[in-house]
């Protein structure tokens, strides 16, 4: 598990407080976040690119499921080179509202 899962997205630095409004969880469940959103990314489609080539972030919108809640996840990935597997950027949810829509 990545370090930026515990220090960023579930760290009280970055995204914390959204992890526990949403789903209630937090840097001590960053194992069982950490494959609920491996297993999710699999079968999602990267729904926003930043930059080209292998310096490009992908950001993959998920729908994912955490002590009986279910919200939309924003992740963001990079590829350092070609060859690389993708390393996660960040993560964090984006619960509905009527500005950002139904992320459809």
């Amino acid at each position: 598990m990545p370090n930026k899962l515990t220090d960023w997205v579930l760290g009280d630095e970055g995204h914390a407080n959204e992890w526990m409004r949403v789903f209630r969880v937090g840097a001590e469940d960053a194992e069982l976040v950490w494959e609920v959103i491996a297993k999710a990314v699999l079968s999602a489609s990267v729904t926003e690119l930043r930059g080209e080539g292998i310096a490009a972030t992908y950001g993959v919108l998920v729908e994912l499921s955490l002590n009986g809640r279910t919200a939309p996840v924003l992740t963001a990935w990079h590829y350092e080179k070609a060859s690389a597997p993708p390393r996660l950027v960040t993560a964090y949810p984006k619960p509905y509202t009527r500005r950002n829509g139904d992320y459809g």
